[in-house]
């Protein structure tokens, strides 16, 4: 009974350690007017299908994620963007991993949305983007909330994000290298508390790129209309006859 009890004590600090075994990764890529691309990857040892005595290992209180595309896209449902490239497979651990893309109009479009709303308010992601002053202030809000009694236990799990924003980065709490900025956090750091990652930058011209293009199209058009005009002028004048010489009339003879 004693061994046991020991056992069951051991599988029960294990739960408590593989709990929030999460890793999260977030790649994010602005465009001038708000719209632009996300990748998010994840995966959890806590759902890594590991069998006991006691039955499969449980997420406790770390917010349950979701390892097949079907439940991905549930999650997704209704909302106002594409959810692209899923990829299920497994780490070099052997725990569930999930890859997959999301295209949106407007970032703040993704709040409240599958992975930035789980359960409820277990993992919050929230964005914001003021374009109201001279830089464009990028904000992103995470709220983990989960019930580990050693936060500490969970230092070895990350998650990290990554900003490329349109334009160059003035302000930032991140690591900024040109106009991307890196965030980095061990888990037991986010664990109840809310993480606020900022960013200002220097806003490029909306759609500036394009009338660039736009403008060369035209000027390209203008050049060629020009070439072919002076050309078809010189053929014209090498073709053109010349005229001929005026005749000579003999002065009338006089009799006499």
């Amino acid at each position: 009974m004693r061994y046991k009890l020991v056992g069951l004590a051991a599988l029960a600090i294990g739960l408590i350690v593989v709990a929030g075994c999460i890793n999260y990764d977030q790649d994010l890529t602005l465009n001038p007017d708000g719209s632009g691309t996300i990748m998010v990857r994840y995966d959890s040892a806590a759902q890594s299908g590991e069998e006991s005595e006691e039955g499969s290992i449980s997420m406790g209180g770390a917010p349950e994620l979701s390892f097949t595309e079907e439940e991905i896209m549930a999650e997704y449902e209704g909302a106002p963007f594409t959810v692209r490239d899923i990829v299920i497979g497994k780490t070099d651990t052997d725990a569930p991993e999930a890859t997959y893309y999301i295209d949106f109009d407007n970032v703040t479009d993704l709040n409240g949305r599958g992975i930035f709303a789980l359960e409820g308010d277990k993992l919050k992601q929230t964005f914001t983007l003021d374009t109201s002053g001279d830089l464009t202030v990028f904000k992103q809000l995470v709220q983990l909330k989960m019930e580990v009694e050693d936060p500490s236990s969970l230092s070895d799990y990350k998650f990290t994000y990554k900003l490329t924003a349109p334009g160059e980065v003035k302000e930032t709490n991140g690591t900024a290298e040109g106009n991307v900025v890196t965030w980095e956090y061990s888990l037991d750091k986010l664990i109840n508390n809310d993480v606020e990652m900022t960013a200002s930058y220097q806003p490029a011209a909306a759609g500036g790129g394009k009338v660039a293009l736009i403008i060369g199209i035209i000027l390209c058009v203008i050049i060629v209309i020009v070439i072919i005009i002076v050309i078809i002028v010189l053929l014209t004048k090498k073709k053109k006859p010349a005229a001929p010489a005026p005749t000579q009339t003999e002065p009338p003879k006089t009799e006499g």
